[in-house]
């Protein structure tokens, strides 16, 4: 790669991280700090495509001039529907009479959750860990593991510390001292 002449360097703290549990398989990754531009544009690309949250905007919409509402206030009754916090009769009544859009919004979002895992633990599994790594191979994995990169990946995205899964101090322990 070539560099830049830069005339003060970005600091650099990278550092190397554990990402998974025993039960998913344990990796090491380099935590940078941020992602590259390559690994936030091949999951913003993967992304690009999901319709979640434009179905969630438009049905707060349609709900919202039905009600007289505001399409805020409307998207915040839905959001409540469905994280089953909502419990008021407008969220009652929303949940009835929107039942089959909601479910279908919720099948949109859950896809497209899981296409971003698939997106982000290939894109950080090429760049920091192996090149040669390919979108079939991702497929391989446990969910669970996909589920860690995630994490990872937001830690990354937010540049924030990424809180490594705790292991039992015994099995760390035995570790040490080579048991």
């Amino acid at each position: 790669m070539t560099k830049l002449p830069f005339v003060v360097a970005p600091k650099s703290k990278t550092k190397i991280v554990q990402v998974g549990n025993e039960e998913v398989g344990l990796l090491e990754i380099e935590k940078r700090g941020y992602l590259t531009v390559a690994e936030k544009s091949f999951v913003d690309s993967v992304m690009q495509n999901s319709d979640g949250i434009a179905s969630l905007v438009r049905l707060a919409s349609v709900i919202g001039r039905k009600r007289k509402i505001s399409t805020e206030k409307a998207y915040s009754l839905l959001i409540s529907v469905i994280d089953g916090t909502g419990s008021t009769g407008a969220c009652n009544a929303i949940a009835d009479e929107y039942g089959a859009e909601i479910a279908e919004i919720q099948s949109q979002m859950a896809e497209s959750i899981q296409r971003k895992l698939i997106a982000v633990t290939t894109i950080l599994i090429q760049t920091r860990i192996n090149s040669e790594w390919t979108i079939e191979d991702t497929m391989q994995l446990q969910p669970g593991l996909l589920e860690e990169f995630g994490r990872f990946y937001d830690s990354e995205e937010q540049k924030v510390d990424f809180e490594e899964t705790k292991r039992d101090p015994i099995d760390e322990a035995a570790d040490i001292v080579g048991k």
